[in-house]
């Protein structure tokens, strides 16, 4: 099924935060460097750094909650430092402004599955005025086991009593769609929402 077949379907919409909403203004690789420094001597190890999320994982894993959020202080500072810098995807603004104009349900409810910590969240959707529209945010801090794991979609779906066959996930990279798989909900890259605004405004 086409997007267009499946919208009216879903009731409750999830967004990734960046790159599908926002491009956030982060050196991931800088903010890697700082984040190995400090797992290498705190465990006398290095993190190897295949993501953030995976050194996490191996902080989350030696049970030690202190560090943990340690380091999610450290992501949620790195992050904000250029946090007026942010670009606004105008196409995913457009849409979750006017989703009656592409056969979403009225009763539809919207909320936010990021990497991304909380306040970083909520400043960009204000940033981009549509704070006002996302009833549940889910950030870093919130879940302990991060993407393509599906913790933070189950999440979001315990939250609104609902069937996953009601949700559908928008996020700009592969790992997103596999997010979804994981939870068995639909999911698709937001390049498919970004063309779906360009036609209708062509």
């Amino acid at each position: 099924m086409s997007l267009n077949e499946i919208l009216p379907q879903k009731t409750i919409l999830i967004f990734d935060l960046d790159g599908t909403i926002v491009d956030l203004k982060v050196d991931w690789d800088k903010l890697k460097g700082i984040l190995n420094e400090r797992f290498s001597k705190i465990y006398e190890d290095s993190c190897g750094f295949e993501s953030i999320s995976a050194c996490l994982s191996y902080v989350v894993s030696k049970n030690d909650k202190e560090e943990l959020l340690n380091f999610i202080d450290i992501i949620r500072e790195f992050e904000l430092k250029k946090i007026e810098e942010i670009k606004v995807i105008s196409e995913t603004v457009y849409f979750i402004n006017n989703l009656d104009e592409f056969g979403v349900p009225k009763n539809v409810k919207l909320a936010i599955l990021s990497l991304n910590t909380r306040d970083v969240i909520k400043k960009s959707l204000k940033k981009a005025n549509i704070l006002n529209k996302f009833e549940i945010l889910v950030g870093r801090e919130d879940v302990r086991r991060w993407k393509p794991e599906p913790e933070g979609l189950i999440k979001i779906q315990r939250y609104f009593n609902a069937n996953p066959q009601e949700m559908i996930y928008f996020g700009d990279l592969k790992k997103d769609v596999i997010t979804g798989q994981n939870a068995g909900i639909s999911a698709f890259l937001i390049d498919e929402i970004i063309d779906l605004v360009r036609q209708k405004k062509s």
